[in-house]
């Protein structure tokens, strides 16, 4: 099984957290470099955590996907998935 791999996931937030507080200090001295690093902090924080989760769902479906078993039913010869069932779906062959 591969390690997984959080550091991204930490580096996001962190970057919200960082986020709220420049944007805090914008509200306290409203300086607008706060404001704008604020939401530039911000957005790549958002930006981060999604990647990160859309690359981890793409590598579960891939893991997944390796996992399967595809065998040639003998009757019928059509390529079937078969992990539990030994029946084959085209012509109901049992195994």
């Amino acid at each position: 099984m591969k390690g997984r791999n959080f550091s991204f996931i930490i580096i996001g937030y962190g970057l919200i957290s960082l986020a709220m507080m420049l944007l805090l200090l914008f509200f306290q001295t409203m300086g607008s470099f706060w404001l704008i690093t604020g939401s530039v902090a911000l957005v790549s924080a958002i930006w981060v955590i999604r990647k990160e989760r859309k690359d981890r769902k793409i590598d579960m479906i891939q893991s997944e996907l390796s996992d399967m078993v595809f065998t040639q039913c003998p009757a019928c010869n059509q390529m079937r998935f078969d992990k539990k069932a030994n029946r084959c779906n085209e012509c109901g062959y049992q195994i």
